[in-house]
């Protein structure tokens, strides 16, 4: 039976993590995670008083960790064993720092909740992550429909993604004057466009995506010359529904505002390649699928960096560790110089 909740410790972590959202400027996504590590090592340690800690409990949870189930019985995979050590690390340093905890918390004890060094590069290695190749974008794009000021708007989302990889979350908060065609370029203002920790990003159009620029440029002549819609109206506007007398309701031409929330875009990603008949890849795909095109292909470190930039990386090892990873066939022809299509007779 688990321990009721130590009161103490209870306004310590609220402490904590008030120091995380407002020194550290963390996401409510991120503390959420945080709150989480944290409560899954009070309830493992029994609620004991953390002014009585000992590295005895570091070891202890790295072992817990490792015997530890999913809620469908899976093992914690080690990026999640490596995110939840990192909490109780932050913690225990800052823990060292505060009255009341300082002669029994040492900043050296923080060290003692890390992973082996193997488990701890297996954790930081990036996953393979399924994104569609340039040739499938441009099949998908072409399939779309766009008879109706809807579909053309959703095609729209599609080839802005294609030609930017820009994330979601920016995407759905673009005004109209953010996208100059002529230009070929997309603003991300940070005071009014939702960006990554607030970056301002200079987004240019990626080259081999020439429907999707038109598709684009449609768009934006529909939304001027039919919708009278201004350089301050959303870009992407909200669906907007009328009741359809006891059938519920039915879209109905488009608010002035943006979306609240992701998941529409998601869906209507999702849906369009599943109708060209390949597998349901997100909004988040179309970076790996520029980041791996680029860096199969890129010619000179000035296109790669140029490529990093665009994505919004400050740092190139960025696009290279988490996006631009080379498939075995691509790496075997690179070092080698021989297509392994050229052996087979």
């Amino acid at each position: 039976m688990t321990k009721r909740p130590n009161e103490k410790n209870e306004r310590t972590k609220r402490d904590f993590l008030n120091y995380r959202k407002h020194a550290k400027q963390l996401s409510e996504r991120t503390l959420d995670r945080e709150i989480s590590a944290l409560e899954r090592f009070d309830v493992w340690n029994g609620r004991k008083d953390f002014a009585k800690f000992h590295i005895d409990w570091a070891m202890g949870f790295r072992a817990h960790l490792e015997q530890a189930k999913t809620a469908t019985g899976q093992s914690l995979s080690k990026s999640t064993r490596r995110a939840i050590m990192a909490t109780m690390r932050e913690f225990v340093i800052w823990l060292s720092q505060q009255d009341g905890f300082r002669r029994r918390v040492k900043l050296a004890d923080a060290e003692y909740f890390r992973l082996s060094l193997r488990d701890e590069a297996e954790a930081r290695a990036a996953p393979h992550r399924p994104a569609p190749s340039m040739k499938q974008a441009q099949r998908t794009l072409a399939m779309m429909p766009d008879a109706t000021p809807r579909e053309l708007r959703d095609k729209a989302i599609f080839a802005l993604l294609c030609l930017t990889g820009i994330r979601v979350g920016a995407l759905i908060s673009l005004k109209i004057k953010h996208v100059d065609v002529e230009d070929k370029s997309v603003t991300q203002n940070p005071r009014e466009v939702a960006t990554k920790r607030g970056k301002s990003i200079d987004t240019f159009f990626a080259k081999g995506f020439k429907e999707a620029e038109e598709v684009l440029a449609r768009w934006l002549t529909y939304l001027d010359e039919v919708a009278l819609f201004g350089p301050d109206d959303p870009l992407f506007p909200a669906t907007a529904l009328e009741a359809e007398g006891n059938d519920g309701f039915k879209a109905s031409g488009f608010k002035r505002r943006n979306w609240t929330t992701t998941e529409p875009v998601r869906k209507i990603v999702n849906a369009a390649f599943k109708a060209a008949g390949l597998q349901a890849f997100g909004p988040h795909s179309f970076r790996h699928m520029l980041s791996r095109h680029i860096a199969r292909n890129c010619k000179s470190v000035a296109e790669l960096v140029a490529t990093s930039q665009n994505l919004g990386h400050t740092d190139v090892l960025t696009t290279l560790r988490n996006y631009g990873q080379i498939n075995r066939d691509d790496q075997r022809k690179l070092v080698t110089g021989e297509d392994p299509d050229d052996l087979i007779e």
